[in-house]
């Protein structure tokens, strides 16, 4: 359904035109507002209030003008570099490990006869290793002290096992 040229939207201001409906019966007359409206009616898109904005100065010349350029970053000193003092290293760590592995099976092939036995020597020598392993990280290297913590918590570690087996069948190994 095509509208007839009076039927068009018109400018906002312009002269008003009459309902779709009433074309002809209202041909010379203003056209009533809505119940509650104020003025009269508007149809179509909000009229522009403005014109274009102007361009920035630096759009004008087409080039960066430095308004808003930040300040160069000079740097006249270096960066501190903070570095450990006493760096671990894996080589040491290895042989600490290898260490306490050795301390924690001659440990374990002295006693060669009853599980009890084996349970206490085991834990009186990770405690000795642990020992060592808090002076070494005091006054020596770190790395070794970690190998041996760690060789002989796992050492520990199996005499738990053995503990919790035997406790599982009724018997308390540690009386």
């Amino acid at each position: 359904m095509a509208l007839s040229e009076s039927q068009q939207w018109k400018e906002p201001g312009g002269p008003p035109s009459p309902p779709l409906g009433q074309l002809q019966a209202t041909a010379g007359q203003p056209r009533q507002p809505w119940p509650g409206a104020i003025g009269p009616a508007v149809v179509g898109p909000p009229p522009r209030l403005t014109a274009a904005r102007p361009p920035t100065p630096a759009a004008a010349y087409g080039a960066w003008q430095g308004a808003l350029k930040p300040p160069a970053f000079r740097v006249s000193t270096p960066r501190p570099t903070y570095r450990e003092a006493l760096p671990i290293r894996g080589q040491m760590v290895a042989a600490g490990g290898a260490a306490g592995a050795a301390w924690m099976l001659l440990f374990g092939l002295m006693m060669h006869g009853s599980a009890r036995g084996y349970v206490w020597i085991t834990l009186v020598a990770g405690i000795l290793a642990w020992v060592a392993a808090a002076i070494l990280a005091r006054f020596g290297d770190r790395g070794v002290a970690v190998g041996v913590a760690a060789s002989s918590g796992i050492a520990l570690a199996i005499a738990g096992i053995l503990v919790a087996y035997r406790l599982a069948g009724g018997d308390w190994l540690l009386w």
